[in-house]
């Protein structure tokens, strides 16, 4: 078994990879605590006591999973480089004649 230095070139590269696990983990943490609150914001309009306007809630909806969509597939694009081999594939959400848009 060979020892590593600390202050080899090898462990200076694995100290710099462990830092860049510890980022990605932290930022895939982030992105989920942000789509579970979300996801919260949905479930609780979908139990609001509003009888008289559904269409308003609907409309809510549309809008908070339109613009977390949008966010996730702009960072998506944004943090993809030429040299990476994998491709988002952009799922266009479908449109309906009731939005007021």
């Amino acid at each position: 078994m060979k020892v590593i230095g600390k202050h080899t070139a090898e462990a200076q590269k694995t100290r710099q990879l462990e830092d860049v696990i510890s980022r990605k983990d932290k930022e895939i943490r982030d992105i989920k605590r942000e789509c579970a609150e979300q996801f919260k914001a949905i479930k609780d309009l979908c139990f609001i006591n509003d009888y008289g306007d559904r269409s308003m809630k609907l409309r809510k909806i549309y809008e908070i999973a339109s613009d977390n969509f949008s966010a996730l597939v702009k960072d998506m694009v944004i943090t993809d480089t030429p040299k990476q081999t994998h491709q988002c594939k952009i799922i266009e959400l479908p449109t309906t004649d009731q939005s007021n848009r």
